[in-house]
């Protein structure tokens, strides 16, 4: 059973209920200050993950070669598009005054999700819990995730609880094939994976801090890109 999944996930639940609700009790002068907190604290976590890199080169051909990919299919208009069509289709047309404020809204939106959905820390512990049933990693982020739930949520509303969809099937994926996975894959190879998943976090901080890089979402594909690239790399220079 994934107790840490279902953990994290509950407390990203909770904390998009009661943000609704805290919106005008939160001002922009606490809220903007704590999403900045919370980008340092991604930062952390994203440097201690990418640290555990095995092949450095590896992992940057990775993220070029993810990027690359996700600039060409465009992944983050249309992921953007996909949303924000479901988000109007379910009555919350109102949080889209306008085309810059969709946008806004939107941009934030990704963030969040991706923040939630692909983080080192997630996909280590889902993958990790789902070997060993340590659910260490998992509810220590669950303590995280429900303060910076409540924060987020006061911002983009109730719609923020849909980001625990793609939530649920990616970290409940790792789980349930972790075993299998771990077939085909090598210790040095997780190490890698866990380590362009610390990049992404990094870049994911950098972004709610505010120093814009580049859409997190047209990187994703460096996640699975980095399985092959390091097996090659382990195979061509063992």
């Amino acid at each position: 059973m994934p107790y840490g999944v279902l953990a994290d996930i509950f407390c990203i639940i909770l904390g998009g209920i009661i943000g609704p609700n805290l919106n005008i009790k939160i001002t922009y002068k606490y809220r903007e200050p704590l999403i900045k907190i919370f980008g340092i604290s991604a930062l952390a976590i994203g440097i201690v993950s990418f640290i555990k890199v095995n092949c450095l080169p590896c992992v940057i051909l990775a993220l070029i070669l993810g990027f690359i990919l996700g600039e060409f299919f465009d992944l983050d208009t249309k992921l953007k598009n996909l949303l924000a069509k479901i988000i109007y289709k379910l009555n919350f047309k109102h949080k889209f005054k306008n085309e810059e404020k969709k946008n806004l809204y939107m941009d934030f939106y990704l963030l969040v999700a991706a923040t939630f959905c692909a983080s080192g820390t997630n996909i280590f512990g889902a993958f990790n819990e789902g070997l060993s049933g340590d659910t260490t990693i998992l509810f220590s982020k669950a303590v995280i995730d429900i303060f910076a739930s409540i924060i987020f949520a006061t911002r983009l509303g109730y719609p923020m609880l849909l980001i625990t969809i793609p939530q649920f099937i990616i970290m409940g994926g790792l789980f349930f094939c972790s075993q299998f996975l771990m077939v085909f894959i090598s210790n040095t190879m997780i190490l890698d994976f866990i380590s362009i998943g610390g990049l992404l976090t990094i870049i994911l901080s950098l972004n709610m801090i505010g120093i814009s890089i580049v859409s997190i979402v047209n990187i994703l594909p460096a996640l699975v890109i980095i399985f092959p690239i390091s097996y090659l790399f382990s195979f061509i220079f063992l």
